[in-house]
């Protein structure tokens, strides 16, 4: 089975060298990445005879959610090491940005999937646990893991019902896979069931809730830490309400920017602005140039372009600062949910207490979702997918209702922060799991 799996592996990387030899020719980019992936680590992640733990994260949103938990499990084991891998650029940024006071140089990219680079990876760090955020399984690293005998723990895991359903293909192997996980430890019941019945042995698997719950405003969401960001938009000087669309992929800016045309054109409501922050960097300038085709004033939180006074459009080309920019939102947007994605995390204008406005796609967090929904939280639009019109109308409905009631904003907003605030303690949870496990891998080591 992990022959063939390596195969198919190699297969993928030998089609997708094209697409990185020319982004990293054009852009920079990737080159360091593969080398790093491959095993070129540097020295500051060698072994040093302190017990390891490797948390591992795809890109920003999964790396931001175990925040929480790096330091819940810090406090329980101040003497363990933390290192920490991303798949991302951006997760790499993120990653080094928020977990540089753990120590100098302990962040890495994910090596690829083989035997050979993951046993590398393995007998250079020797980790005595390895933390996977989210839903990621690598066959290859988790085999290399079990044959030295290092658990592998699956945290604030989610199987989707469509995930759920395409694993199901080859649930004799999955099984097979799942035998090398020392933990399960799922966001919800369903998402526990769906796994069990995947081949993940009963045992392994604990309900201990969604850390993202936990994820509260940090130094950056603080007055004095946003003012870099409130100076260059002029967010807190606009004169009229603004609708921050957070998370936003391709095909979602243009119907946001229809909508904001539609609001616009409505009494009292002529100067709404839209704050758009595309979820992948490399769209940040063809955004732009979006905006700028349909008619709009655009100013970006680079300067790239000149600073536009009073722009009716702005755009958030940085990383990490989506969570400060909907403090200033008179209304927070969802991204990834008017388009076949299943969506984007809804808990950050949940700390704000913002009203917030989804699409119709949201499989991915279906249960958030579900939570904010039956506390009057989140108001999500009906209007399928394939009928882009009926979404301009529903949203320009919505938006328009929402801005010209400011009651009607504040309760939603206290009926989300709300939600968030009878959800915590997942990170907590755990980290007493994994600190059990670490214990038993280190021969019985003191907690603290």
């Amino acid at each position: 089975m992990y022959f063939i799996y390596s195969l198919f592996f190699c297969a993928w990387m030998a089609l997708m060298m094209p697409v990185f030899l020319y982004k990293a020719l054009l852009h920079g980019k990737y080159i360091r990445a593969v080398s790093r992936r491959l095993g070129n680590l540097p020295e500051s992640l060698r072994y040093d005879g302190h017990p390891v733990i490797w948390f591992h994260s795809c890109s920003v949103g999964e790396t931001l959610s175990i925040e929480p938990l790096v330091k819940e499990l810090h406090d329980l084991l101040p003497n363990a090491r933390p290192v920490f891998s991303t798949i991302t650029q951006t997760g790499q940024a993120i990653a080094r940005q928020r977990f540089s006071v753990y120590g100098a140089d302990n962040t890495f990219y994910f090596p690829f999937d083989l035997g050979v680079v993951c046993g590398r990876f393995l007998d250079f760090i020797r980790p005595t646990v390895i933390v996977i955020a989210d839903t990621e399984i690598w066959p290859n690293l988790l085999r290399q893991a079990h044959k030295r005998s290092i658990p592998v723990i699956m945290v604030n895991g989610r199987i989707s019902p469509r995930s759920a359903k395409l694993y199901g293909f080859v649930r004799p192997l999955m099984k097979k896979v799942f035998e090398s996980y020392a933990a399960f430890l799922m966001q919800s019941e369903d998402d526990a069931e769906r796994v069990r019945r995947l081949g993940a042995p009963a045992g392994k698997v604990i309900v201990s809730g969604n850390m993202k719950y936990d994820k509260g405003p940090v130094a950056l969401e603080k007055e004095d830490a946003c003012l870099p960001l409130d100076e260059a938009l002029g967010l807190s000087s606009r004169p009229g309400p603004l609708i921050v669309a957070g998370s936003t992929h391709e095909g979602e800016e243009q119907i946001l920017l229809d909508v904001l045309r539609g609001v616009r054109l409505l009494p009292g409501l002529g100067n709404t602005g839209l704050l758009l922050v595309p979820r992948h960097p490399e769209r940040f300038d063809g955004v732009a140039e979006l905006v700028s085709r349909n008619g709009f004033t655009v100013s970006r939180r680079s300067g790239k372009g000149g600073v536009v006074a009073d722009a009716q459009v702005l755009l958030l080309d940085s990383i990490g600062e989506l969570s400060a920019a909907y403090r200033y939102g008179t209304i927070a947007f969802v991204g990834g949910t008017l388009i076949a994605h299943g969506g984007q995390n809804i808990v950050e204008p949940a700390w704000h207490a913002k009203p917030i406005v989804i699409g119709p796609s949201m499989e991915n967090f279906r249960q958030t979702a579900e939570d904010f929904l039956a506390r009057g939280a989140v108001k999500q639009i009906r209007a399928a997918i394939a009928d882009r019109e009926a979404q301009i109308v529903e949203l320009t409905a919505i938006f328009s209702e929402l801005l010209a009631d400011e009651d009607r904003r504040n309760a939603m907003g206290r009926a989300a922060r709300l939600v968030l605030e009878s959800n915590r303690g997942a990170s907590r949870l755990t980290a007493e799991k994994i600190a059990a496990i670490f214990s038993g891998a280190s021969g019985g080591a003191k907690l603290g």
